[in-house]
């Protein structure tokens, strides 16, 4: 059982100081609710839309901003999912998430594989999905757009996650996506998902919230609405599974080679 918070705010576009602040507050807000870890949305040390402020805002894996999350993880005992802009150690801009432990250290971090529309004219595109050793289980990252690839979470449960955190900026008309991708990645890889989405609005994007937990069977533990707020929920894993089902035995990859292999569908 992992004790989960959704930490769904608004964050100010390029306010840096700002949106750690918030972060911070909910992180105590989820120590009072005695969570084990706190989630935070896509992007929300800086905004989404940072595209003419990139250079002025990305920041390396230990930047200023990452130890200071690192330090309030240790001194308030939690684990956080923090989601930045990053400058990799190549020069490259990169959509990233961190996992750091409740004593302060960067157990890992992950860079978005697929990046959504305008994000390509930051963003480079990761290449790997991760699952991250931790004293409370094994946690997969993914980001936003990669929820819509089913190949995304799969890889991550082949890889043995007990559990997937999806951090996400996502916005209007998307709410009928977000709820059945949501249902179906937790039923088909027979895993628990948490995700957490921003509030607020930047240009024309409404972003909606509704940030959820879901159980390895597809049951909806909470959903939020579109407001700022915390949610903490205790979601099991390692859950005795279906025995007619057996998707992970019954799997055969020696049959999909073309999904990977292929590119012919790419216009």
């Amino acid at each position: 059982m992992i004790k989960v918070a959704l930490g769904q705010f608004n964050p100010e576009l390029g306010n840096k100081k700002q949106n750690l602040n918030k972060m911070n507050q909910l992180m105590k807000n989820a120590v009072e609710q005695n969570a084990d870890l706190i989630l935070f949305p896509e992007l929300s040390l800086t905004g989404c839309n940072i595209h003419a402020k990139a250079k002025k805002l990305i920041e390396p894996v230990h930047g200023e901003s990452m130890n200071q999350m690192q330090k309030w993880c240790k001194e308030l005992k939690i684990y956080s999912v923090f989601a930045w802009p990053e400058l990799g150690e190549d020069g490259k801009t990169y959509n990233s998430t961190c996992l750091i432990s409740n004593q302060g250290e960067v157990l890992g971090v992950y860079r978005k594989v697929h990046p959504w529309g305008p994000e390509k004219q930051t963003f480079f595109a990761g290449d790997a999905f991760k699952v991250f050793d931790t004293e409370i289980g094994r946690i997969g990252l993914i980001i936003c757009y990669d929820l819509d690839f089913p190949e995304s979470m799969r890889t991550l449960k082949v890889n043995q996650a007990d559990i997937i955190l999806v951090s996400t900026a996502n916005m209007k008309p998307y709410q009928a996506y977000q709820e059945t991708y949501l249902k179906s990645r937790s039923m088909e890889n027979e895993i628990p998902v948490a995700i957490c989405n921003r509030t607020g609005f930047e240009g024309d994007s409404i972003y909606f919230g509704e940030s959820a937990i879901y159980d390895a069977f597809g049951q909806n533990y909470i959903k939020m609405g579109e407001h700022t707020g915390i949610k903490t929920v205790n979601v099991p894993i390692k859950q005795n599974l279906d025995p007619e089902l057996q998707y992970m035995k019954n799997r055969k990859p020696d049959s999909y080679r073309d999904i990977s292999n292929s590119r012919s569908f790419i216009q």
